[in-house]
């Protein structure tokens, strides 16, 4: 097996040296030649009778370098995983690497040189019960509670004729007829059509308003309602029916009220709880007004994590301010994206830094508390984003389908993974912490958010080093770990 000599410089820096002698690449060297022999046809040779010398000198070296290669790769995985190094990104050919002339006419070992910078380690400090955040908290005003109860009554309600005086929201049946000038046209045409309020346009919407049984309202029949068009009219106002010899009609019409139907509330009893919030999980308005604070408050829960969330990192960084091997980093930045020019790299340096210490502070807090992420956990978050496709509703069967086509995606299982390591990792870190629950008003949340989003939007907003490359040595780093 290639032997493999491992030399620190000190704590973050070390050499590994890998020599690959003739025992170990000759055996499978000539065994690819063998088979290349076996299925070579040149000309003057049956197939499978070519000279072996002959296929040497036209594959030997391309088949040389492939071997030693995987031997190189596969020994260099194995030494690492072996020894747990925990090592930043991956390996670099280091800089006194010589280079190498690969040939089959002389047996001889092969040495590589690799720089490898190592991860430190972390004794976590911040993450117990003397670290404190404050952590908001949306308070819900009752008047919106209220409002969501009236408007699920209102939905859960039937309908009812009234009595008193057009409001919005209210459905009005009207009899219509033709006028000619100022007076009912004699045998012009007369219909009984319904019209929502709040369709009507804002020409005659006032003119309802406030209007009672019997009372009568002028209008251009044209123009009663918004958004509809000429064909609409004639069907459903009108009710022309496609078997009149298209009769001429007249614009103008006068309508007497002949109904004004409202919705009406529903009323708060066990029915209307197994209506609105499903059969036995709500059973007294107090169960239902907490149900709704509830279900608003999450609705800014991506929010108020996100600034704790924020907050978190950037205390825990500041906490563990462990000591990486800049010069490697540098280099291994420079390998990744070789466009990048110094004076951006120094530019971005320390957020790099900062990117790979919360992969290492992360990583530390998974290992502690055995967070891991099962292929049922994966599914079941596939589900719920296929739901959210759906607006949170769906066919269970299309759903389970599509979430198992996008668990065939190695890509997205993958970022899905990362996605459910980190909201893991952040909850783990809520419960070990001591949070100040923070009672405040949407406006005030919005108002911090924007607070935050301009810090943010600062002149350090855009980096110069790809977000890619940088994540690509992060994701590197976590699979080491």
């Amino acid at each position: 097996m290639a032997q493999v000599v491992k030399t620190d410089h000190d704590n973050l820096n070390a050499t590994l040296t890998v020599t690959i002698t003739p025992d170990d690449y000759l055996p499978k060297v000539d065994a690819e030649l063998q088979k290349y022999r076996k299925n070579a046809q040149l000309k003057g040779f049956r197939k499978g009778k070519t000279p072996l010398n002959f296929i040497r000198k036209m594959h030997g070296k391309a088949i040389l370098v492939d071997t030693i290669n995987e031997i190189l790769q596969n020994r260099m995985h194995k030494y690492l995983t072996e020894e747990k190094l925990n090592i930043i990104g991956q390996p670099l050919a280091a800089e006194t690497q010589e280079e190498l002339d690969f040939t089959l006419s002389e047996k001889k070992d092969y040495v590589f040189s690799f720089d490898i910078g190592m991860a430190p380690a972390i004794t976590m400090n911040g993450i117990d019960k003397s670290a404190s955040y404050d952590f908001m908290e949306v308070k819900i005003p009752d008047e919106k509670i209220d409002e969501t109860i009236a408007d699920l009554r209102l939905r859960a309600g039937e309908s009812a004729s009234v009595d008193d005086a057009i409001k919005s929201k209210d459905i009005i049946a009207i009899n219509a007829e033709e006028l000619a000038g100022e007076a009912v046209k004699k045998e012009g045409w007369a219909c009984t059509f319904n019209v929502m309020v709040d369709d009507i346009t804002d020409t005659y919407r006032d003119e309802f308003m406030g209007k009672k049984k019997d009372n009568k309202v002028r209008f251009d029949i044209y123009d009663l309602e918004a958004n509809k068009d000429e064909e609409f009219v004639k069907k459903y106002l009108l009710q022309i029916q496609e078997n009149d010899e298209n009769p001429e009609v007249g614009r103008m019409f006068e309508g007497t009220i002949a109904d004004i139907s409202r919705k009406q509330e529903a009323e708060m009893n066990q029915e209307f709880f197994d209506k609105v919030f499903g059969e036995g999980k709500i059973t007294s308005e107090a169960e239902a007004r907490t149900f709704i604070s509830e279900q608003m408050g999450k609705q800014f829960e991506s929010q108020t994590n996100g600034l704790l969330f924020r907050e978190v990192q950037e205390k825990l960084i500041e906490q563990n301010k462990v000591d990486l091997p800049d010069a490697f980093l540098r280099r291994l930045i420079k390998n990744n994206n070789p466009d990048v020019t110094t004076e951006d790299l120094e530019k971005d340096f320390d957020k790099v830094k900062d990117n790979l210490r919360w992969s290492l502070i992360k990583g530390e807090v998974q290992k502690k508390n055995n967070i891991e992420v099962s292929d049922e956990m994966l599914l079941e978050a596939f589900k719920d984003r296929v739901r959210g496709y759906f607006g949170g509703y769906g066919d269970e069967l299309i759903i389970l389908n599509t979430a198992n086509r996008l668990m065939e995606d190695k890509q997205q299982v993958n970022q899905m993974y990362e996605e459910l390591i980190s909201e893991r990792v952040f909850e783990s870190i809520k419960q070990e912490v001591t949070l100040n629950i923070k009672s405040v008003t949407t406006e005030e949340l919005q108002e911090k958010v924007k607070e935050v989003e301009k810090l943010m939007a600062g002149p350090d907003a855009n980096p110069t080093i790809e977000e890619a490359e940088v994540e690509e040595i992060v994701d590197a780093t976590a699979e080491n770990e």
